[in-house]
C-alpha cells in the first residue's frame, strides 16, 4: 500500500498527466482526493472490526484496492481516475494501521510496542522502493499497465491474507480497554475516549505530522530547486527522509517500552519541527542532509509512539477504533499541499507554510511533554 499509493503517486501523474494533458492543479488535487478518502473513510474499520472480524476486513480492503487500481489503468479521464483513488484510499483504510493495530495487540499483547514499530519499519520500505519501483515499470509498460500490475498484486494479497491470517480470540471487554473504562459497554467507551482531551491532543499531532509529510513530499522538488538544489538531490532526499522514517520506526517501539512513550512522542515532534525548519532554508547539500536526518527520524517516531499511546492509554481494541478516529480527523492534512501550492503562488516561496508547520509541531510538543500526563491519568 506505501509503495503503491502516496510515494509514488507523483510519479504516476507525472507520467498520466504527460500523455492526457491533465493540468497541474487536477494532477496536485489527486493528492486531496486519496488524502480525504483514507482520512473521510476510517471509521469504516471501528466499525467491520466489530462484526466481521479483522481477517475479512483485511481481505474486503485488498479487494477494494485491487479495484481501484484497475479502474485507474483506464482512467484517461481526471473525473475517473479520482473515482480510482477513492477507491484506493477507502481500501486503504480497511487493510491499514487500524486493522494492523487491533490484530497485532492480539497476537502480540506483551510486546505491542516493539511489533507496531516492526510493522511500520517494514511497511516503510514501500515509502523508499516505491517511486523507483513505479518509475521503470511505468517506462517499461506504460502507466495503463503499471496500474493492471498493482491490481493484480492486490488481488493476489487478498486471498493470501485470507488464507494466512489467524482471527484472534477477543478478550472480555474490561481486560481489553483501559482501566478508565473497566464495566462499560463498548460503544459507551468509545464515546469516553472521544471525550478524554489526550484524545484530541494525539488527532492534532498525527494531522500536523500527516501535513507535513505530505506537503514535504508535494513541494520538496520545487522549493530545494528554489534555494539551488538541482532536483536529482531534492528527490534523493525524499528517499533518504523516508530511509531515516523506517529506521527509527524498527527502534521506536522498544524505545517506548524503555521510556515513557509520551515524552518520546514530544521529543521527536521537536525534532521533526526542527527538521522542518531546516528544510525551509537548506540551500545547501550538508544542511539539506541534517534536515532530512531530523525530519525523517522525527517523523518515524511519532507514528509509532501515538499509536502505541493510543494503545497503552485505552487498550487495544479501543484504541485501535480511536487511531480510526484520529485518521478521520486527519483527512484535514490532505489540504495542506494545496495551501502551499497557493502560498508559493502568492509570495514566490513555500517557507512560509512549512514553517507554520514547524510552529504548530513545536506547540503540540511543549503540550504533549507538560499537559499530556494529566491527561493521561484522566483517561485511567
Amino acid at each position: 500500500m506505501n509503495a503503491t499509493t502516496f510515494s509514488s503517486l507523483g510519479v504516476a501523474l507525472h507520467k498520466m498527466s504527460e500523455e492526457l494533458g491533465w493540468s497541474f492543479s487536477e494532477a496536485g488535487l489527486s493528492f486531496t482526493v486519496l488524502g480525504l478518502a483514507v482520512g473521510l473513510t476510517s471509521f469504516l474499520p471501528s466499525i467491520l472490526l466489530k462484526f466481521i472480524g479483522p481477517r475479512a476486513t483485511f481481505c474486503i480492503g485488498f479487494f477494494i484496492i485491487s479495484v481501484g487500481f484497475f479502474l485507474a489503468a483506464s482512467a484517461i479521464q481526471i473525473w475517473l481516475f479520482f473515482i480510482a483513488l477513492t477507491l484506493i484510499g477507502m481500501g486503504f483504510s480497511l487493510a491499514g494501521n487500524v486493522t494492523a493495530v487491533w490484530l497485532i495487540g492480539g497476537w502480540f499483547p506483551d510486546t505491542t510496542p516493539k511489533m507496531i514499530g516492526l510493522y511500520l519499519m517494514l511497511g516503510g520500505i514501500g515509502d523508499i522502493a516505491g517511486p523507483s519501483v513505479a518509475h521503470y515499470t511505468m517506462d517499461l509498460v506504460g502507466w495503463s499497465q503499471h496500474w493492471l500490475i498493482m491490481g493484480g498484486i492486490a488481488f493476489f494479497l487478498c486471498a493470501l491474507a485470507f488464507l494466512v491470517i489467524r482471527e484472534l480470540n477477543i478478550t472480555k471487554p474490561s481486560e481489553n480497554r483501559g482501566r478508565a473504562n473497566e464495566g462499560v459497554s463498548e460503544i459507551a467507551a468509545l464515546k469516553n475516549g472521544f471525550k478524554v482531551p489526550a484524545f484530541w491532543l494525539i488527532a492534532s499531532v498525527i494531522t500536523l505530522n500527516l501535513a507535513s509529510v505530505t506537503t514535504i513530499h508535494s513541494v520538496a522538488v520545487g522549493h530545494l530547486e528554489s534555494l539551488g538544489i538541482g532536483p536529482s538531490l531534492a528527490a534523493a532526499s525524499l528517499g533518504f527522509m523516508a530511509f531515516v522514517s523506517l529506521v527509527t520506526k524498527g527502534v521506536a517501539g522498544s524505545l517506548c517500552e524503555r521510556f515513557t512513550t509520551r515524552h518520546m512522542m514530544a521529543a521527536s515532534i521537536a525534532v521533526h519541527a526542527l527538521g522542518l525548519c531546516l528544510f525551509s532554508i537548506a540551500s545547501s547539500p550538508m544542511v539539506l542532509i541534517i534536515a532530512s536526518i531530523l525530519f525523517g527520524a522525527g517523523w518515524g517516531i511519532v507514528v509509532v509512539a501515538t499509536m502505541v499511546l493510543l494503545v497503552e492509554m485505552f487498550g487495544n481494541q479501543l484504541g485501535a477504533q480511536l487511531l480510526g478516529g484520529c485518521h478521520q480527523i486527519s483527512s484535514i492534512a490532505a489540504f495542506a499541499p494545496f495551501a502551499a501550492g497557493v502560498t508559493a503562488d502568492k509570495l514566490g516561496t513555500f517557507a512560509p507554510i512549512l514553517l507554520l508547520c514547524a510552529f504548530g509541531l513545536f506547540v503540540l510538543a511543549i503540550g504533549s511533554e507538560f499537559l499530556l500526563k494529566n491527561m493521561y491519568s484522566i483517561s485511567k
